[in-house]
């Protein structure tokens, strides 16, 4: 493995990727409430409740959705 094909840098290239497009990571407490609500939606299928990329995947639908809607 080179240097440049390690995790590390493939997460900084990730990470420098993101910033161009525009994207921010925001750190987000989410509760057993507001993981119902995405359940009850349709946003994020039952099983998935404890997957936390599923969780953000669900809360990006869901703003996606809302913001474009207004």
């Amino acid at each position: 493995m080179t240097c440049s094909d390690s995790p590390t840098a493939k997460r900084m290239r990730l990470y420098r990727r993101h910033r161009r497009r525009g994207l921010r990571c925001v750190p987000l407490k989410v509760g057993r409430a507001e993981i119902d609500g995405l359940v009850a939606k349709g946003y994020l299928v039952a099983g998935n409740r404890e997957d936390l990329e599923a969780i953000a995947s669900a809360i990006d639908d869901l703003m996606f959705e809302w913001l474009s809607s207004g």
